[in-house]
């Protein structure tokens, strides 16, 4: 071999040397890199009431997954608050920066699924856990279009909170979970009177109690599940805007708010678990209901086997664009589907867990006993019961939109005693606006 042709293999050999050492070195600082995982979530409680572990359960769940994930680092934006959240997060999804997982604002959850925001999860949820696990109400408010694009993260039901010392001034029995709209009417009637003699009203049967609410307590469907139909001149509609008609009537046409409640004047007033755990305890409990007893069960039905619970729930995507598709899965199952992330959601804030496991836990009993609720205390059945016979408003695009023209106009026919005469043309007007969209 010639010295020429010998140079020529020891600078190919040198050559290949060095980029095996470069590529293995290459190799090794893409080793070290870690993904960087991006979080979309807002300061303070999803329910608007007072919440002081603000970050608290993301803050624990981004430490468990970094640790079972070493490779993977998962950062999020403090500080923006609820109100300003659904902004922040529409400017990120316009500027193509949006994060990989975050917290749906709940008006904005079907615009964000029929416009192709959020990842959609089947695939993933067929292979990775049974939806028997999450309460019905709580998974289906994910779904869009048979399509589940969420999945639930903490939830918050309605219920009846009673002025317990009230009925028991009026020696009515304390209704318990299993009461029907006519004894809640019933009640309502009793208890409505002028108690000073100077010949004016200043007790009533209940405040806030809403027509979606007395339509939920009939059964009644507002909307078909795509939209495309309403049923507001349908008999258990009729039925719940009577009721509504009939309670406005004993009040003599007196709007009843939440203050005459605070001020012991009222017997019944609705009331999101998230409201009851916030203000049944120290220290909020003392500012707001500390001159009278009372509690919370169930919202009447018109019979035994209506699911008349509302239920509000927060939910966690993934984004459509994420780059880091399979560490965002994970992530979002710590968040959804562990059993140790949902029992810190309902120790720390004020909903309650999605899973039927932690709600029915040793540790969550424990904690709606726990001292600060007193005897007259919600109980871990009576809340699993809620949740299980829960329903949750439809999620198709135009919702919101006819939702809101639906209450100003039944609304506004309650205000005008002339619900009768225009429930009629109110059908047509909102038929009208869903098949114009």
């Amino acid at each position: 071999m010639t010295m020429t042709k010998l140079k020529k293999y020891r600078f190919l050999l040198v050559f290949l040397l060095a980029l095996c050492v470069g590529l293995g070195g290459y190799a090794y600082y893409r080793m070290q890199q870690k993904t960087v995982l991006k979080i979309g979530v807002y300061a303070g409680s999803s329910w608007d009431v007072p919440n002081g572990n603000d970050y608290k359960v993301i803050d624990s769940a981004i430490k468990r997954f970094e640790k079972l994930h070493p490779n993977v680092k998962v950062v999020y934006e403090s500080g923006i608050s609820k109100s300003d959240y659904s902004t922040w997060l529409t400017d990120q999804i316009v500027a193509g920066t949006q994060p990989d997982v975050f917290i749906v604002p709940e008006d904005d959850f079907n615009l964000l699924s029929s416009t192709g925001a959020l990842a959609n999860l089947d695939s993933n949820i067929s292979t990775s856990f049974y939806d028997s696990i999450f309460y019905q109400s709580s998974y289906q408010a994910g779904e869009y279009n048979h399509t589940h694009y969420a999945l639930p993260f903490e939830s918050n039901p309605t219920m009846m909170c009673i002025n317990i010392d009230l009925l028991k001034k009026e020696g009515i029995q304390i209704p318990k979970s299993g009461w029907t709209v006519d004894d809640f009417y019933k009640i309502c009637k009793q208890v409505t009177k002028d108690t000073d003699g100077d010949g004016a009203i200043d007790q009533y049967g209940c405040a806030g109690y809403d027509w979606q609410q007395a339509v939920a307590a009939y059964g009644g469907k507002l909307f078909n599940a795509t939209g495309t139909k309403a049923y507001f001149d349908s008999d258990k509609v009729k039925k719940a805007l009577s009721l509504i008609t009939q309670l406005k009537a004993l009040n003599g046409n007196y709007d009843v708010t939440s203050k005459d409640f605070d001020e012991g004047k009222v017997a019944f007033l609705p009331m999101s678990l998230a409201t009851y755990r916030t203000y049944k305890p120290y220290p909020y409990h003392v500012a707001k209901y500390s001159t009278f007893s009372w509690s919370c069960v169930t919202m009447p039905a018109s019979k035994k086997g209506v699911d008349a619970t509302q239920v509000s729930t927060s939910l966690y995507a993934i984004s459509s664009k994420t780059r880091h598709r399979a560490a965002a899965w994970e992530f979002l199952k710590l968040l959804c589907t562990d059993k140790e992330t949902q029992q810190s959601v309902f120790d720390y804030s004020q909903g309650s867990s999605v899973l039927k496991s932690v709600m029915q836990s040793k540790a969550s009993k424990e904690k709606l006993k726990e001292e600060g609720f007193g005897p007259d205390s919600l109980t871990v059945s009576t809340l699993d019961s809620m949740l299980s016979q829960g329903i949750t408003k439809p999620t198709f695009k135009t919702y919101n939109s006819v939702i809101g023209q639906a209450d100003y106009l039944i609304s506004k026919a309650i205000a005008e005693n002339s619900v009768e005469t225009d429930l009629f043309s109110i059908q047509k007007r909102i038929e009208d606006n869903l098949n114009n969209k």
